[in-house]
């Protein structure tokens, strides 16, 4: 009966939500970047996640990141990540594809 209630073994087995693991939720310009939005599903909250771009063709580069923060809210998720991924661009600027 609890496990009616709560979920159970089944609760594994629900949609990942509005997205599939690693889909683009939401896309931005800035200061000549191109930011993607990428939350990921964790349970009952979604994590920040995305990618930041630069260059085109065979000179683009990438730049995945994930970070610890997590929001109950899917738009709220990716408005975080976008948030993030300027300040990546705004910390790192022209580094942002370099290795550490």
């Amino acid at each position: 009966m609890l496990s009616k209630l709560f979920g159970g073994r089944h609760a594994a087995r629900q949609s990942s939500g509005p997205l599939e693991p690693g889909a683009t939720a939401a896309q931005e310009r800035y200061e000549g970047y191109e930011l993607l939005a990428r939350p990921i599903r964790e349970g009952n909250v979604w994590r920040v996640a995305g990618t930041v771009r630069s260059g085109e063709g065979d000179a683009a580069e990438a730049q995945d990141f994930v970070r610890a923060d997590t929001m109950a809210d899917h738009d709220e998720a990716v408005q975080m990540s976008l948030l993030k991924a300027r300040q990546l661009v705004d910390e790192r600027g022209r580094g942002i594809s370099r290795r550490r």
